[in-house]
């Protein structure tokens, strides 16, 4: 029959099989007979009036139980009707089409090559997502893994391919997408140990491999010495107007 309203964003209506429900003005947990992702998706009415979500009750055990904040006594009468199913349901065996796979999960990237002379490596037109994942092929006899190496996108055999040698490539892996990190988002704690070297510092803070400190002479904005760290500066030295140096450790100037 015709809806009137706002379709349900998933699923369907259900309507709750209550009949094994014991009401004894005690008992406040009641099995669904099925799991509803959200305590929103259901409409209960006990004694003919609609009970508050999370208020007059909340759902249990995954979404799978209704529980009163207060038992109801004996005799009293409730229907529950669950809205949109539950979001969270297990995609059932092979229910999903290709049409509701990504672009990228439908294509395979590849790479074919007539090599007009003798050569050991190419570059691909295309970065792997993993040696494990590639198919290769020459003259149409596929390669096992041990045959060739992958460094980027450049692939390189044991021995030369002879002149006229057709070269197959297909990734069978899963392509992601990049995404390039905004400037100024990425903390220290995602930083792996040892992964900034003194060429990505600024020239303010530079480690020389030479046995020195080197420091600019000017101080261009506040800092402050913890209790327990030490710290040292080579004058001269000028600090810029507005600019505090809070010392609660210890600060040496030479």
């Amino acid at each position: 029959m015709a809806y009137l309203g706002r379709a349900p964003n998933i699923g369907e209506f259900k309507k709750v099989d209550v009949s094994s429900w014991t009401f004894n003005a005690s008992t406040v947990s009641f099995p669904l007979g099925h799991q509803v992702g959200d305590v929103n998706q259901l409409i209960v009415s006990l004694n003919a009036v609609i009970q508050e979500p999370t208020k007059d009750y909340v759902l249990q055990a995954g979404g799978n139980n209704l529980v009163f904040t207060t038992a109801p006594d004996s005799g009293d009468s409730c229907f529950a009707i669950s809205i949109g199913g539950n979001a969270g349901d297990a995609v059932g065996t092979g229910s999903i089409t290709e049409d509701k796979l990504a672009a990228n999960l439908k294509t395979f990237d590849e790479f074919t090559r007539t090599f007009l002379g003798e050569s050991d490596s190419c570059t691909l037109s295309f970065t792997p997502s993993a040696k494990g994942a590639l198919l290769v092929s020459i003259d149409g006899v596929v390669q096992a893994q041990n045959n060739f190496t992958l460094s980027d996108a450049t692939i390189s055999f044991d021995s030369a391919l002879d002149s006229n040698s057709v070269l197959r490539v297909v990734d069978l892996g899963i392509k992601s997408a990049v995404f390039v990190p905004v400037d100024g988002s990425v903390t220290s704690g995602k930083l792996a140990d040892f992964s900034v070297k003194s060429s990505n510092l600024d020239s303010s803070i530079a480690i020389n491999s030479m046995p020195m400190r080197i420091n600019t002479q000017n101080v261009t904005s506040s800092i402050t010495i913890d209790s327990n760290k030490n710290a040292s500066l080579i004058g001269p030295i000028t600090i810029d107007s507005g600019v505090n140096i809070t010392v609660n450790g210890n600060f040496t100037v030479i």
